[in-house]
This record gives C-alpha cells, structure tokens and sequence, in this order.
C-alpha cells in the first residue's frame, strides 16, 4: 500500500513539459525578433517604439512565467497590452498588441483560469476580454480603411479569446477530476491503516488486559503462575509493538506491506489460548494455498483476529472458540463461533464488525455476525476465491 502522495496543481513539469516550454521560448523570441523588425521598418517616433517593444518583450516573458506566477503574470499581460492599445489609438495605424504579444496573452489566460482560485479566474477572463475588445475596435478601424489582413486579425481575436478561456475551463475541471480522484484514493488508504491499527491495537491490548487480570489473581504462593503471565504478558507486548511498527512502515512510500504469510493464522489462534479460552483452528479443505494474493490472506487475516478480540472482550464465559477456514475453487468460507452463554452474548458497538464487513467487501464477500446457535456468538464470511470462476 503506498498513500497518495500531495502534489500542487502547479507542479513542476516533466521532461516533456519541460520541452513544450522550451520549444515555446523559443516561438517567442522569434515573435519578438520578427516584431522589432516590423516597428523599425514603420519608423515610429522613438518613443513610441520603444513602448512597442518592450511591451511585447515583457508580455512574452511573462508568459514564460506564468506557472511559477499565474496571478502576476496575467495581470502584467493584461495591462501591458491595453497600454499598447491606447498608444496605438493614440498614434493610429501600428498594429498593436503584436501578434506575438497577442499570442503570449492568450496563453497566460489559459493558464491563469485554470490555476487561480474562482473570483481570480473571473477576473483575468473579463480583463482579458476587455483587451480583446479593444484589439478588435482596433481591427475594426484597420479594416474600414482597407488594410491587409485586418479581416483575418479580427477573426483571430474573436476566437483567440473564447478558445483560450474555454480550455483554461477544461484543464480546471480536469484538475478538479484528478483532485478529487486522489482524494478518494487517500481516503480509502486512510480507512485501510484506520482498519489495520484498530486491529492490531485491539487485539494485543486486549490480550494484556486478561493476561495482567490474570496475574492480579495470582497469589504469592503460586509463584510459578505468575512468572508465566509475566511472561506472556512480555511475549504479548513484544508482539503488539511489531505489529504497530509494521503497520507504521505502511505510512512510508518506500516500504512495502509485509502481509502475514499463511501460517500466520495457525499461529494467530495458538497465541489466542493465553487468554484463557480455548482456540481451535479447523481447516477441512488443507492449509490456505501458498498462491493466493496478499491482500486475501491479510483480509482473512484481521477478520480473525478481530473476531477473537470480540471473543476475548465480549464473550468472557466462553470456554472454546473454533475458526473453520473451508476453500474449494470457487468460494472461501470462514466461520469464527465461540460458546459463550446465550443470554451474556453482547453485539459488539465499536468500529471492529464495520471493518470486518469492509475488508470482506473489499474482497468482493460478504459477511454476517450474531448470536450463535445454540449458544455464543458466530462470524461468517463467504469470499470469492483468487481465481475462481
């Protein structure tokens, strides 16, 4: 099990991001390069030019930043632009914001409505509109006087700003999928190790507790008795620490789950009979293969292990308690029944029988918990085997 990592929605690109990015650098500087030389061979009035000039420099290398700033860089664009629009209003007949420039808004749009937070979209989508307008007016004029190629800019400029917030939309939703998709994943994984410490936690304290009763009922006179709860008791918490610690190695990405092997359960109901009650395990059908998936073996695993917890805690005048593991091709049958008295049999109201039935679910299984007949309490899962048809 590794958990979902946190990744920011603006994070840094790959190799092929990276390359997009270069590849776009570069379209810009040759925008750029291509521009000066329009603005020189006009001849403007120096001043003029050199706003043109740096206005679409700038505007391109805030595009270039936008990622790392998408808030600065569509606001730098944004007023950069309609500067370059009054100027030329002001002066008539310069063909601004360049295309490059133009080019370089409509892609901080996209990137802004995607990344910023909702009114932040709004607002980089209407100021961007208001620079399309004046772009267009601008076009408009052009192309009452007859100017080449005015009717195709004017076009562009209608769709370059509706394409650009349209897919500046698609992404965010797109992200907010993935977000949500991961949160889900995070969540299931936080239920699992929720499931995995309740288990572990609840059957080895469980145990301690009776075993330390125990040894509060020994006397002096029956020192050997008591070394061995002791030494249960030292036996029980040495394990209990193990299990906590592999359930904690499940919280590190770079370690694997280390699921019980399939002995693990014999052992599991032999431990069980310190409590004082006497565990059998029955297996009709052979040991548990060697070949099913980890994740089969863990479920039936910890549906045991919390049924005898429940035992251990809820069904104190049991005397015995069977868990019958029966598996042909096609189904897997666990059945958990102790003998405890009828009228002493409590239903268990913490979180251990809403796991038992979720890991059963997971497994695609079923599973049903209560008073047993003639007497105690019984368990019963009904799994689909690995493999069967």
């Amino acid at each position: 099990m590794i958990l979902a990592g946190r990744r920011s929605a603006l994070r840094r690109p790959g190799l092929p991001g990276v390359l997009v990015e270069a590849a776009f650098g570069v379209l810009l500087a040759a925008g750029v390069a291509l521009e000066t030389a329009a603005v020189l061979s006009r001849r403007p009035a120096w001043p003029v030019g050199a706003v043109f000039l740096l206005v679409t420099a700038a505007v391109c290398g805030a595009a270039l930043l936008r990622r790392r700033f998408p808030g600065r860089a569509a606001a730098v664009a944004i007023g950069l632009c309609a500067v370059a629009e009054l100027v030329d209003w002001r002066h008539g007949r310069q063909g601004q914001p360049a295309p490059i420039a133009c080019l370089a808004l409509l892609v901080v749009v996209a990137s802004a409505v995607r990344h910023l937070p909702g009114p932040g979209g709004v607002a980089v989508a209407a100021g961007s509109g208001v620079v399309a307008a004046g772009t267009i007016e601008r076009y408009a004029t052009y192309l009452a006087q007859d100017i080449p190629n005015a009717t195709t800019a004017t076009k562009v400029a209608v769709a370059g700003w509706a394409v650009a917030v349209a897919v500046g939309l698609w992404r965010r939703l797109g992200d907010a999928r993935r977000r949500a998709l991961v949160d889900g994943i995070r969540r299931t994984e936080r239920l699992a190790l929720a499931r995995d410490l309740h288990d572990v936690a609840a059957h080895h304290l469980t145990g301690l507790i009776i075993q330390a009763q125990v040894a509060q009922l020994a006397t002096d006179a029956d020192p050997p008795t008591t070394r061995a709860t002791l030494t249960g008791i030292e036996t029980a918490g040495a394990q209990a620490l193990a299990s906590l610690r592999q359930v904690v190695r499940l919280l590190r990405d770079d370690e694997p789950e280390i699921a019980p092997v399939p002995g693990s359960l014999a052992e599991l109901v032999e431990r069980f009979d310190g409590t004082g009650i006497r565990a059998n395990l029955h297996l009709p059908d052979g040991p548990v293969p060697a070949d099913w998936p980890s994740e089969t073996t863990v479920g039936i695993y910890r549906i045991v292990q919390e049924s005898l917890t429940n035992v251990a805690r809820h069904a104190r005048d049991a005397r015995t308690v069977t868990v019958t593991l029966a598996h042909d091709g096609r189904t897997i049958r666990l059945r958990v029944a102790d003998d405890g008295q009828p009228g002493r049999v409590i239903r268990p109201a913490g979180h251990g029988l809403v796991g038992m039935r979720e890991r059963t679910a997971a497994l695609g299984g079923e599973l049903s918990a209560g008073p047993g007949t003639p007497a105690g309490w019984t368990v019963e899962a009904t799994i689909p085997a690995p493999g069967g048809s």
